[in-house]
């Protein structure tokens, strides 16, 4: 099939609690009333969430021969997801904690992530009119990013990337790095948490402001319940969050670039595309893991009207 989108990065499986009032004490132990076991990572989200779309889609990244591996293989396979998955160590496996008061805390065993690398991609596997990048700070990419993207560029392809956050914290090389990187991106995807370490200032038309200023033509700065800021050189527009039952956020960032990035390729406005991205991350928490990941209709039928898609 003809791809449209490759993404290329983190890989691994979702352990996803119920909703805790707290952690339990040491040496002793609470009863939860669920816990979901998903296929999860920021790209194989993304690929997974943009697939349901209907735009064919391409997953590069390495997961451990192992039987968590073969579980991310056949979950990914029948969404008909163009899996190009290396081989490694073990499986990369997180373990995510959600709280009544819809906080969350993560525990990340990254695995064969942090051993993916540039030597596992074939360049030619990288097609379509996008590229999505996201969590450089969870495998072993890392340098290797901008030759991911200066590859894409030569090849007429548009750039989308979401830098995710630093488990040991951002360093100076950290946002030294970023900055170098953003010049090659196109569509960039941080959430305020984010677009503040990197910039070092905080209300979000500055920070969107500054990060324009390192190259990006798009910024679409997410900021969790209380909505997305999307601008560009020329506009900008602050969206509202829509209002669920929400249940689980985890992956609802990467729900939103993709809807973004499906919005974007069919030419709609920042106005447009930020809606459809909110309504499609919102559905997303109303269930645990992938569960709810939205189809165009579920989407539209969020919005109150039909894209003509």
């Amino acid at each position: 099939m003809d791809i449209d989108v490759t993404s290329i990065g983190d890989v691994n499986v979702d352990i996803i609690t119920s909703n805790l009032r707290e952690f339990p004490e040491r040496d002793s132990q609470i009863l939860i009333r669920n816990a979901t076991l998903s296929v999860g990572g920021c790209a194989a989200n993304f690929a997974r969430a943009i697939a349901k779309l209907g735009l064919n889609t391409r997953l590069i990244g390495k997961i451990g021969n192992d039987i968590l591996g073969n579980f991310i293989i056949d979950e990914l396979s029948r969404e008909g997801i163009d899996l190009r998955l290396s081989r490694g160590s073990n499986t990369g496996v997180t373990i995510a904690i959600t709280f009544k008061d819809k906080t969350r805390s993560f525990l990340t065993y990254p695995g064969s992530n942090s051993e993916f690398t540039i030597s596992d991609i074939n360049l030619d596997m990288i097609s379509g009119r996008y590229l999505h990048i996201p969590s450089v700070f969870l495998q072993g990419l890392r340098e290797n990013v901008i030759d991911l993207m200066k590859y894409s560029h030569k090849n007429g392809m548009i750039n989308s990337f979401d830098t995710g956050w630093d488990p040991s914290g951002w360093s100076d090389d950290d946002i030294e790095l970023v900055e170098k990187i953003l010049r090659y991106v196109d569509i960039f995807f941080p959430n305020i948490k984010e677009g503040s370490a990197i910039t070092g200032l905080d209300e979000k038309e500055n920070i969107c402001r500054e990060l324009l200023r390192f190259g990006p033509k798009i910024i679409a700065l997410k900021m969790g319940s209380e909505g997305c800021f999307i601008a560009t050189r020329k506009e900008s527009i602050f969206i509202e969050a829509f209002r669920v039952d929400s249940v689980d956020t985890t992956g609802a960032g990467d729900v939103f670039n993709a809807a973004f990035i499906f919005g974007h390729s069919k030419g709609w406005g920042i106005k447009e595309i930020g809606r459809f991205s909110s309504a499609a991350a919102a559905i997303s928490t109303t269930g645990y893991g992938n569960s709810r990941y939205p189809t165009l209709d579920e989407i539209e039928d969020l919005l109150g009207f039909d894209t003509g898609i």
